[in-house]
């Protein structure tokens, strides 16, 4: 297989470049298409620039350039203009996650010293009790807002009649790039999702975020003929480095989804061809599928026409997209690829994918790379690997065992500043020659590809003395019907350390069984899956819950909870 070259695309040195150039090559073209007030709207590249130099002119006329401003809302347009602009007037843009509980969001504004923060009406109204314990708390600007909203506090103005303002500046002559800074210097403070308990702020520069939009640009082969439906937290780097600001540069339209719920109604009717996603979703889409052919009776079918497809394939017969016309109608009818990262992938998810004629890829990142580390460029997968190291970034495996897994460390431009007001943290994170340790586990093949094989925190030291990485048990066990969910620990005892598979149940897969029968029935896999692996690794207990696990917004277990 002929291997892989990124693609010849020139750096940019600031966020007005990005957003100057996509305007300059895409016009009226809709960058994206949203619901506000139930109906639906578009907003175009040109639009995007117009309300970008408004919003940096009114933000020099209020005195809020250079400053730290804090962002929490919902999925829109003026979200991504908010974030850009910020930065553009040299400003330090706080990302805050919008499912956060008040009192956490207010910690963060204060922590920060944010003069100003943009909200959509609902964040205003859980905030408004904290406002005054905010000092520094100068402008409350509203996304979104009716101009009818009942708004007593006279430091809040809609974004709309800010964007008006900046416009009358600008027409008086005012410079909205007048307040630029170093590239280099601080320009977003990004709080890491808690998985491991307590948040960290990520300080990127401007010069970290759009080293990562290019690498995207190069390592993937999407263009300005793409689709998205925008499905992930808007501020989380995953979605707002790849679906936001990398297929903006390519050209890309996205629909912002209003609603979880309405997540595969808005697939269906927007026809995306491409999908950013993480694992959960994608598992969630592949168990739809079998759970459809299987209540049609037809599995054995579905499967018999997978197998002579894949047959067809390697003679250079392509019939998939007519023979699974069904199955990729419910998507839309248009989708071609999913790109995925956050946690690794089933590849029996993506063979299914690949075999209906949808190239899956994986990605791996890390907010404090920004996020991107690697990527399967779409003509060059490797199956159960987390991809290609990405383009200008290197990655090595430090103190290898003999299997070759060990910690994957990187440095490259894309590689964040240090933790916001965490010294210790920040140098605990970096090797003495400065490369950044990921805290995940895993080896780099000779093609310079990663897989993982855990994460350095959650590793399980068994009694043998050997390392234990949780996250494949569990790839084991999610593999079962009648498991949902699932979380490997270590638990100690007398005898050692037991290694304890925390179980959800599916209990619509069980049926109607008494508790009794249900653990035997859990424990008659368990056992099936440790046949196959060392003694080491065996699962010897299991504690079966009665409610899902905590998540974070990106759907990743709260491990620091399961202790």
């Amino acid at each position: 297989m002929k291997k892989f070259t990124p693609r010849p695309i020139d750096r940019i040195s600031s966020v007005e470049e990005l957003v100057y150039s996509s305007a300059e090559r895409f016009g009226d073209k809709p960058l994206y298409i949203y619901v506000e007030d139930k109906e639906q709207h578009t907003f175009s590249y040109n639009e995007h620039k117009s309300s970008f130099d408004a919003l940096r002119a009114a933000l020099i006329d209020l005195g809020l350039a250079g400053k730290k401003i804090s962002l929490c809302s919902d999925q829109h347009p003026d979200w991504i203009t908010a974030f850009l602009s910020v930065i553009g007037v040299g400003g330090v843009i706080v990302p805050l996650d919008r499912e956060l509980q008040p009192e956490q969001l207010s910690g963060f504004i204060s922590i920060t010293e944010s003069e100003a923060v943009f909200l959509s009406e609902r964040e205003y109204k859980l905030l408004s009790p904290y406002f005054d314990s905010l000092p520094l708390l100068r402008r409350i600007v509203i996304i979104g807002a009716r101009p009818d909203a009942e708004i007593e506090d006279e430091r809040v103005i809609l974004f709309d009649d800010l964007i008006e303002k900046g416009k009358v500046k600008l027409s008086e002559g005012a410079d909205p790039s007048a307040c630029a800074s170093d590239v280099k210097e601080l320009a977003c403070i990004l709080f890491t999702s808690g998985t491991t308990g307590t948040s960290k702020g990520v300080m990127l520069s401007e010069y970290n975020l759009l080293f990562s939009v290019i690498q995207c640009c190069r390592m993937v082969a999407n263009t300005e003929k793409d689709v998205f439906v925008s499905v992930l937290p808007i501020h989380h780097t995953f979605a707002l480095t790849t679906n936001h600001l990398a297929m903006s540069y390519l050209g890309g339209t996205t629909f912002m989804n209003d609603s979880l719920k309405h997540t595969f109604k808005n697939i269906t009717e927007v026809k995306p061809t491409c999908l950013i996603l993480v694992p959960l979703f994608l598992e969630t889409m592949d168990k739809k599928i079998w759970d459809n052919v299987r209540k049609q009776g037809k599995e054995k079918q579905v499967r018999a026409l997978m197998k002579a497809s894949n047959a067809m394939r390697k003679t250079g017969i392509d019939m998939r997209r007519t023979l699974f016309s069904g199955i990729l109608n419910a998507f839309g009818g248009n989708l071609n690829h999913i790109i995925v990262g956050g946690a690794p992938l089933d590849p029996e998810i993506i063979r299914d994918f690949d075999a209906f004629g949808i190239t899956v890829v994986e990605g791996y990142g890390i907010t404090e790379c920004c996020p991107l580390i690697s990527v399967n460029p779409f003509k060059w997968r490797k199956f159960g690997s987390a991809g290609l190291v990405a383009d200008g970034l290197e990655a090595r495996i430090d103190e290898p065992s003999d299997t070759g897994d060990g910690e994957i460390q990187v440095r490259g431009g894309n590689v964040f500043m240090g933790y916001y007001k965490n010294d210790e943290a920040t140098k605990e994170a970096f090797t003495e020659d400065g490369w950044f340790r990921t805290g995940d586990i895993g080896h780099i093949d000779k093609d310079n590809f990663i897989y993982i094989t855990g994460r350095k925190k959650n590793v399980i030291i068994a009694s043998n003395g050997k390392n234990v990485y949780p996250e494949e048990l569990e790839e084991y066990l999610n593999k079962s019907p009648i498991i949902k969910e699932a979380a490997v620990i270590g638990r100690k005892s007398d005898d050692g350390v037991v290694i304890t598979a925390l179980i959800y149940p599916d209990k619509d897969v069980a049926g109607d069984v008494s508790e009794k029968e249900l653990y035997e029935k859990i424990f008659s896999e368990i056992n099936l899956i440790n046949k196959g692996l060392p003694t080491f690794k065996h699962i010897t207990a299991i504690e079966i819950r009665d409610s899902e696990f905590e998540k974070t917004t990106t759907r990743k277990i709260k491990r620091f909870l399961l202790k």
